[in-house]
């Protein structure tokens, strides 16, 4: 009796393994999620915001406003500073809103944000779009204009 109970138990764990693992790829079959990438080149508007373009990001081609919500912040490395903004996208597909922390270094002129995507602040085709952004770029005339490649991640709601 109890051999049969083991290989009933045996058989239904192997059925439960093999349904569970289609299942988890149908899921990542129908996927909302797509990676991205761009082009970003921005000006300092000297009062707390950039302006800018998307260029060669597909979804993400239009206008971006970044607006600087925190102050500048030290680091321990004394030529390394980090800071937040926020930083809508505007494009012909709708407007994607993002919250972001960076970091950027004064003497190498380089900076990196990690932005959150707000999916309640985001319209269009990136509203309820969740996901996250990566800016990677540097200035080379102190500050007043920006160049950087955008990579991430959005999942988008529909």
């Amino acid at each position: 009796m109890r051999l049969k109970i083991r290989t009933l138990m045996t058989l239904a764990l192997v059925a439960l393994t093999i349904g569970l693992f289609s299942f988890a790829q149908s899921a990542a079959a129908v996927s909302n999620c797509q990676k991205v990438k761009g082009n970003l080149s921005a000006v300092d508007n000297g009062n707390g915001t950039t302006s800018g373009t998307i260029t060669q990001g597909g979804r993400l081609n239009g206008t971006t406003q970044e607006v600087f919500t925190s102050a500048i912040i030290p680091t321990p490395d004394p030529n390394a500073f980090s800071l937040t903004n926020d930083v809508t996208i505007t494009t012909n597909k709708g407007v994607l809103k993002t919250h972001n922390v960076g970091i950027f270094d004064i003497v190498l002129g380089v900076f990196s944000d990690f932005a959150r995507i707000d999916p309640n602040a985001s319209t269009g085709d990136f509203a309820g779009a969740t996901g996250v952004l990566y800016f990677n770029g540097k200035t080379t005339d102190g500050g007043a204009t920006f160049q950087a490649e955008i990579t991430g991640e959005i999942c988008f709601a529909h």
